[in-house]
């Protein structure tokens, strides 16, 4: 084996250098076993951390679906809230919200609308079912057309969201109310929002629209 003068830090360096398993001892010499594992420790809690982060990633993703879904909900359940309320304010000033077409209105006494189509009816004009139908109506007003000043009644359906039925259920009702009523009655629908079927069914026919800020 050959021996080493070792006078200065260089000459240690060497001689281990030269000797590799001499530093391999020398390590286990300094530091302790504890120290000598930390890499391996270190690298199996980097793994345990990785684990729990996906975890708690997956978990977050089941929470925000749990939360997406109590809020479609909840929107399901407020709406037809919303749209009674909206109806109560159409009720209590109506010429506010039907600015765009008349120059006056006022709603119409239920007790007169019954009589007629109770008439209607007995005389065969309409079906007891056409009765019910426009009994259903959400509001019936009377005004006069800013664009030709003619005076006509307003069948009035409001929801939250107008879609095509909504519109389809003003045209109907309000074609059974201009046979019991011999005047022209014309459809409209108020809501928040509406759906593009809905437009495309008001865009061929004659019927108001009145969409509402939230």
């Amino acid at each position: 084996m050959k021996e080493y003068k070792i006078s200065n830090f260089a000459d240690l360096m060497q001689a281990l250098k030269e000797n590799p398993e001499w530093l391999e001892e020398l390590r286990r010499m300094i530091l302790t076993q504890e120290l000598l594992e930390l890499p391996k420790k270190f690298e199996n809690f980097r793994h345990r951390v990785e684990e729990r982060f996906d975890a708690i990633e997956k978990r977050f993703d089941a929470i925000e679906k749990e939360v997406q879904e109590v809020k479609k909900k909840l929107d399901k359940d407020v709406w037809p809230l919303k749209g009674m309320w909206l109806e109560m304010k159409v009720a209590d000033n109506i010429l506010s919200f039907f600015s765009e077409y008349l120059s006056d209105a006022k709603a119409i006494d239920q007790e007169k609308i019954n009589k007629a189509l109770s008439l209607a009816m007995k005389e065969g004009i309409i079906s007891k079912e056409e009765r019910a139908d426009v009994l259903r109506l959400d509001l019936i007003i009377e005004g006069t057309l800013l664009n030709t000043e003619e005076p006509v009644l307003i069948a009035v359906e409001v929801s939250y969201t107008i879609d095509d039925f909504d519109v389809q259920r003003a045209i109907n009702r309000a074609k059974i109310l201009e046979k019991v009523m011999g005047r022209k009655v014309l459809p409209a629908v108020v809501g928040y929002k509406i759906t593009k079927k809905a437009q495309n069914l008001i865009e061929k026919e004659e019927v108001l629209k009145v969409i509402v800020s939230e």
